[in-house]
């Protein structure tokens, strides 16, 4: 039986809600995951925005569907085997020093899905769909750790339905854009000092958990320069979630729990990217690509509680961006060999870092393959290590102990932090 496009939509989002229905398969370690393309993965995501070589364009540049041979469908998964230290140069409660364990790797080999559908519906329109989880932070650390009163637990989940289309306005030029509709799910822990003393067997806990859904978009444009070379532009709208949900309060030295409803926003950046690629000859093709990300907006975790209460958990994020180079290699028809190397800058600042995002700039190392084993079917696959800088840490949190809605108790937090990333990919597609 053959499906009509509006039935293939309707059932690729039904494959992709049970993908993701799983709550391991969305615990990713990070706050913005480019892995988004098994191909792209292999070339460390240089001239995404350009290339179009299949349905992963639909989340890095939806015009691209355009330059599809053939219809498609992609399902690809990734796994993230993070590692991250913290490291204490000290710890202060009103100036008087504590004591704390360092960070130990907070996070787990995390697994992530993605799913592309993408099919051509008259001679200059293209439709697809597109499920990813652009957004996610899984890490948790043990209740002596000496940033408890920054963080214990950190859970974000960020799931995106994009239903795209595009169009070719000539032979050389196509636009194409999409809907984003995200949910968003969070969790927020730390601990909260004991007044008679930080211990953490007395700390009093504070949590937060909210959800919500919201909607935004995507657009971009394709340009032939040549025959050689293309162009590609794409601009992704950064939403705001208001996550709602119940904040729990547990008071220090085994004191009474409080559930009361609470809610935060949180900002998630604009992204604005440039790529291009350049086929040297038959075998040879380089890409390069440049993303500018709005991180700016995200500067503060505000925590609204009832009757007029707050808490403010200073972010300090800074705008930032990542570039990156690569190429392909055709070896033959069934195999693509293929390389590239990026750098991605921190958006956090030693004023503000937290340890719910203990990063630093990153430098990817990528290499990936293409095989094309039959007419219908082709895997990629893909491996990057990404190497996390060294950065600060000092990071301050004030608390009211004495319950007359002032900070009275400041915890001063200073450290080091580094870290690494592997990462290994596949992906299937199948043609139609």
């Amino acid at each position: 039986m053959t499906l009509k496009p509006s039935r293939r939509l309707a059932l690729a989002a039904a494959v992709s809600t049970a993908l993701f229905a799983a709550p391991t398969t969305l615990l990713a370690a990070g706050f913005y995951l480019q892995e988004q393309g098994v191909s792209g993965l292999g070339r460390a995501y240089a001239g995404e925005a350009a290339i179009a070589s299949d349905a992963s364009t639909i989340y890095f540049n939806p015009a691209g569907m355009t330059r599809l041979e053939r219809n498609e469908v992609q399902a690809g998964v990734y796994l993230l085997a993070p590692e991250a230290k913290v490291r204490r140069s000290s710890s202060t409660i009103n100036g008087a020093p504590y004591e704390g364990r360092d960070g130990n790797n907070p996070y787990d080999p995390t697994p992530i899905p993605n799913l592309y559908w993408a099919e051509q519906y008259s001679e200059r329109v293209w439709l697809g769909f597109g499920l990813s989880a652009p957004f996610g932070l899984k890490n948790e650390y043990n209740d002596d750790f000496f940033a408890r009163y920054d963080s214990l637990e950190s859970d974000l989940r960020v799931l995106n339905l994009q239903p795209s289309i595009a169009f070719d306005l000539t032979d050389r030029i196509s636009i194409g854009g999409g809907l984003d509709l995200q949910y968003a799910d969070a969790t927020l822990r730390s601990a909260t000092p004991d007044p008679g003393g930080p211990n953490p067997d007395t700390d009093g806990e504070f949590k937060l958990e909210g959800d919500n859904w919201d909607i935004g978009f995507n657009i971009g444009m394709l340009f032939d320069l040549g025959d050689d070379t293309r162009l590609g532009i794409h601009y992704r709208d950064g939403i705001t979630h208001t996550l709602s949900g119940t904040a729990t309060i547990t008071e220090p030295a085994g004191g009474p729990v409080s559930v009361l409803p609470g809610q935060a926003d949180l900002k998630l950046p604009d992204i604005a990217s440039i790529g291009i690629r350049h086929r040297f000859n038959d075998r040879w093709t380089g890409l390069a690509q440049y993303t500018w990300f709005n991180w700016s907006n995200f500067d503060e975790i505000r925590i609204q509680l009832p009757q007029g209460n707050e808490q403010v958990l200073e972010q300090n994020y800074r705008n930032s961006y990542a570039l990156a180079v690569g190429a392909e290699y055709e070896m033959n028809p069934r195999w693509t060999l293929r390389g590239g190397i990026q750098y991605d800058q921190t958006p956090t600042q030693t004023d503000g870092r937290s340890t719910r995002t203990p990063d630093g700039d990153r430098t990817w190392f990528s290499i990936g393959a293409t095989l094309t084993s039959s007419d219908r079917f082709t895997f990629d696959f893909g491996y990057s290590y990404i190497h996390i800088g060294s950065e600060d840490l000092d990071v301050t949190r004030g608390f009211d102990s004495s319950g007359d809605g002032q900070a009275d108790t400041f915890v001063n937090m200073q450290g080091t932090t580094s870290g690494h990333v592997h990462v290994l990919a596949a992906a299937m597609r199948y043609h139609f």
